[in-house]
């Protein structure tokens, strides 16, 4: 009886066979890591179709944390076991900000010769690989064989790490920096020739040592831009993304310590967690003058970090510091590192070596790491990140209970779930409050309580008054929380106060220029501000930096329909069923009826569609919408009914009613007043 092998395929020239953990060309292994595998398998069961990075880390990763950044390292293991780079896509296809989607054509067999199209049964372990090797990049034979040198030599004497190539996306192996190595050749010199150069040599090194002295520290006017990037690995199979950012974190608070520094806070910097990311471009991203770009090495019990002081400007690394020590107790190893590195950034910027201990809240490392993973999914700010974080920060409490930080954090992930539509917000509310209430029991100066318990009486006790004062003390604790201006700016447009939520937001974006959601919701708040060109113009902005991004365009289709322009309002409500990934089909459909009903017409297949998916009297986010969508059609009654049901569950869209546009033609109803009152609006 034959054994079913399972699906096999073939693509130019490879054969891609799951079950024994093989991929082979001419008939000859190509080697490949496990987790690069199990990548290649999934984008290959899925080819022609985009796979998003969060279905990829759920398909190959499962419930193992790990983030985005696993993905493009295994990407580009992929394409390097195939011989093509980042700019040959005849493989696999980036999809910027998305994912990627394997486009060679690919023949499928189900193992035993028949051929035909086998689905995907997922993975319950990991594929065993030919070996345990990844082909290197084909480069000079004497540059291939230092990088494996430095990444098999433990923590003695490396050679000095350099940025020797800019790419932008999964072009280079993982670590940023390799060492170069320059074939030499000997040639006599004449006396003449050597008598000249050691002259110029001298001259040279005279200059160098005037204009370069050490002792001379960069000034300036004003206060230094400064980005502490996330750390690099030298071995990326030894990579610890939780000693990484705890580092990252202790430098940022280190170097914080300076007045002639602003230095970014640990959200701003996450996204560069890439090990692709040129640091360069990152500072220039980010606004700043100088980056801290690190590697580290582990080996024998030890950790060596090598940080490189970059300036954005010239593009040239200026200074490079190092310091290495006992990898066992990682708390010790932020203190020492942060230390030591610290002191010799403060050295070039003219400030005093100072001694730093760290404030983390917690002797327990496992519940300090799971505190740092939990920090990076809320800073998504997606429905299914919050809810993981929820889930870390319950494990982090539990092994911690007077981890104070980390019982805000959970509240603000709780809240969090509930305004991106994951449960009844009212719930929630009521699972946080007491959970803030238990961080400012053990710490009366945690900000982040504070920003918490200010969302939870904006949003559920609509208690304005105690929100901007809750708000007001958060920011007294912590004036640079992009997170608190975000929310204090909300508060202010809620209140009608537009100029106000515009300048808060501003602080917000300038706290973390590179997060897309504070420069939308910026957008928002110029618009209604009266500011409409600069606000539209914003907003268009976000479309073009990241085309998929939906929530500028529900702000367009919103501003136009308010405005009364129908064509234009069309226009985005088409483009936010595309970037919703709603069907073609259904695309089609809408197409149809704004031809043959017009504006109209769109509203109301619109609100049927809504009304398909709701049921009446259980919670969905899309009350609010629907509310919205009747008004517009002058259907009030059903606009009141929806607004009953979301002001039961406390959505959040309930404490916009006082500036909310779209409802505009239900103001002169009585029920509108009698709703405000109720909310206290």
């Amino acid at each position: 009886m034959s054994q079913e092998k399972g699906p096999i395929y073939e693509f130019e020239g490879f054969e891609l066979i799951p079950s024994e953990g093989l991929l082979v060309r001419d008939g000859k292994p190509v080697s490949l890591q496990p987790k690069a595998f199990a990548t290649l398998v999934y984008l290959v069961d899925h080819h022609g179709h985009l796979v998003e990075k969060r279905a990829l880390i759920e398909g190959v990763w499962e419930d193992t944390f790990v983030e985005e950044a696993a993905v493009s390292r295994c990407v580009w293991q992929i394409r390097n076991a195939l011989g093509v780079d980042s700019k040959d896509q005849r493989f696999i296809q980036t999809v910027p900000k998305r994912g990627y989607r394997f486009v060679a054509k690919v023949t499928t067999t189900n193992g035993n010769g028949q051929i035909g199209v086998i689905g995907m049964n997922g993975f319950d372990r990991d594929p065993a690989p030919a070996n345990g090797l990844v082909r290197p990049i084909d480069r000079s034979a004497a540059h291939s064989a230092s990088v494996l040198a430095l990444a098999a030599e433990p923590v003695r004497d490396t050679v000095l790490p350099f940025p020797v190539h800019r790419a932008t996306d999964d072009s280079e192996p993982p670590n940023r920096f390799h060492p170069v190595v320059v074939p030499r050749t000997r040639k006599k010199l004449s006396p003449y020739a050597v008598a000249s150069l050691i002259g110029v040599v001298a001259i040279v090194a005279a200059i160098g040592i005037y204009l370069f002295r050490p002792d001379q520290p960069i000034t300036r006017s004003g206060p230094t831009k400064l980005a502490v990037l996330p750390l690099k690995p030298v071995n990326v199979e030894n990579r610890e993304s939780a000693t990484e950012y705890a580092i990252v974190e202790s430098m940022i608070l280190k170097l914080s310590e300076a007045k002639n520094l602003n230095v970014n806070r640990l959200y701003a910097v996450r996204k560069f967690g890439d090990l692709d990311i040129d640091p360069i471009a990152a500072g220039r991203e980010l606004g700043v003058d100088y980056v801290l770009a690190s590697n580290y090495q582990i080996a024998d019990g030890r950790i060596r970090v090598t940080s490189h002081l970059m300036n954005v400007r010239t593009g040239e690394a200026e200074q490079t510091f190092k310091s290495e020590t006992d990898s066992a107790n990682i708390f010790s190893v932020q203190d020492t590192i942060s230390n030591e590195i610290g002191n010799a950034v403060f050295a070039v910027f003219g400030k005093p070596a100072g001694s730093y201990i760290a404030k983390r809240g917690t002797e327990n490392e496992e519940a300090y790491g799971l505190y740092h993973q939990a920090m990076y999914l809320v800073d998504r700010l997606t429905k299914e990140d919050s809810y993981r974080a929820m889930e870390l920060l319950d494990k982090a409490t539990q092994l911690d209970p007077n981890f104070a930080a980390a019982w805000a954090f959970k509240a603000q992930a709780y809240c969090q779930f509930g305004h991106l539509g994951g449960g009844i917000p009212s719930d929630l509310f009521r699972v946080a409050e007491p959970t803030l209430e238990k961080a400012l029991a053990l710490d009366p100066n945690n900000s982040a309580a504070y920003m918490v318990r200010g969302t939870i009486n904006s949003d559920y006790h609509w208690n304005f008054p105690a929100a901007y004062k809750d708000l007001n003390r958060s920011i007294e604790l912590d004036p640079n929380s992009s997170h608190t201006r975000r929310i204090l700016g909300w508060l202010y447009y809620r209140d009608g106060r537009f100029d106000e939520a515009v300048e808060e937001q501003k602080r917000a974006v300038d706290l973390n220029p590179t997060n897309m959601y504070d420069k939308w919701v910026l957008g928002d708040f110029l618009v209604a501000a009266g500011r409409v060109d600069e606000g539209v113009s914003q907003l268009q902005r976000i479309t073009e930096i990241d085309p998929a991004y939906r929530l500028a365009y529900i702000s367009l289709w919103r501003f136009y329909i308010a405005k009364g322009d129908t064509a234009k309002a069309y226009e985005y409500l088409i483009k936010v069923k595309q970037a919703s990934g709603d069907p073609q089909s259904e695309i089609d459909r809408f197409r149809g009826i704004y031809e043959s009903s017009g504006s109209n017409g769109v509203l109301r297949a619109e609100l049927d569609l809504m009304r398909s998916r709701d049921e009446k009297g259980k919670y969905s986010a899309r009350k609010i919408y629907m509310a919205e969508l009747a008004a517009l059609l002058g259907d009030k009654d059903a606009a009141f009914e929806s607004l009953e049901e979301a002001f039961q569950f406390r959505l959040i869209g309930i404490s916009h009613l006082k500036v909310n546009p779209l409802l505009e033609p239900l103001r002169s109803d009585d029920r509108y007043r009698i709703l405000l009152e109720r909310t206290g609006l």
